[in-house]
């Protein structure tokens, strides 16, 4: 890879992957209109590395909260509550990739498919506007609101259905606070963004960058993931992420536009 190819897609990654405008969309046009070579397995890693750092680091305060209570008296109950709440959370997004790995991974080389699920992201963030006056709290959720955020959350593992945007949309319509919807979504992301490239490790071999490109690839990707989640905050305090439904309904087009006339493949 050359430092053009890695700075791009590491950019691509590290802000796709937070915004509410799904990866994986745009790491199936942006290679095309740039004519980049299909990024190594080890790069997938790096960048995957990097926006976790990302997450991890701006929510830094809340983790240690969490675990900081698990040994406080006071807050045990509480903290192991939430724990357990993001563990059920995690669940259909488990089974769905253990059960339909390989039927999920064959749609990434369908951009007609891909350009069909972002008029999905679309429709969610254009509905978004509709439920952003819920009161729930991550300590106030239930079980079975843990569960649904989970599904919505597991259903993103369609090429085209933005992660964030899934996963806050459920969390809005179980009557989630949007700060607290915030925080829940980028919590169960940490274990979920672990959980897929481990799966992406299985049965593949991978081949080490140079220092310089893997530097690049974890440095740009964290950074540029860390601008996308104060991004999406601000857009979410705004209630304003019905924009980024504009942006999924015309990539939509262009996807399905290009895969229609054998332009894409």
């Amino acid at each position: 890879m050359s430092y053009l190819e890695t700075f791009t897609l590491s950019l691509v990654q590290g802000i796709t992957e937070f915004i509410p405008i799904s990866s994986s969309g745009h790491l199936v046009i942006v290679p095309y209109l740039m004519n980049f070579d299909k990024p190594s397995l080890f790069f997938d890693i790096l960048v995957h590395i990097g926006t976790l750092f990302a997450v991890v680091f701006f929510l830094r305060k809340e983790i240690w909260s969490i675990l900081h209570g698990i040994f406080q008296k006071s807050q045990a109950q509480a903290s192991w509550r939430l724990i357990l709440k993001i563990a059920l959370a995690l669940v259909p997004a488990g089974i769905a990739g253990l059960f339909l790995k390989d039927s999920l991974e064959a749609l990434f080389f369908r951009p007609d498919m891909v350009g069909w699920a972002y008029f999905g992201t679309a429709t969610i963030l254009f509905l978004m506007v509709l439920f952003y006056k819920g009161k729930k709290t991550m300590q106030t959720i239930t079980w079975m609101d843990a569960l649904v955020i989970g599904i919505f959350q597991s259903m993103a593992l369609v090429p085209g259905f933005s992660r964030s945007g899934f996963t806050l949309f459920g969390a809005l319509i179980m009557g989630m606070e949007r700060r607290e919807a915030f925080r829940f979504s980028f919590l169960i992301s940490i274990p979920a963004i672990i959980g897929a490239f481990i799966l992406e490790l299985q049965g593949h071999e991978y081949f080490p960058l140079s220092f310089g490109i893997s530097a690049t690839a974890l440095i740009v990707s964290a950074l540029s993931g860390l601008i996308a989640i104060v991004a999406l905050k601000h857009f979410l305090k705004k209630s304003q992420l019905h924009w980024f439904g504009f942006y999924c309904l015309a990539l939509g087009i262009v996807l399905v536009s290009l895969a229609s006339t054998g332009n894409l493949g």
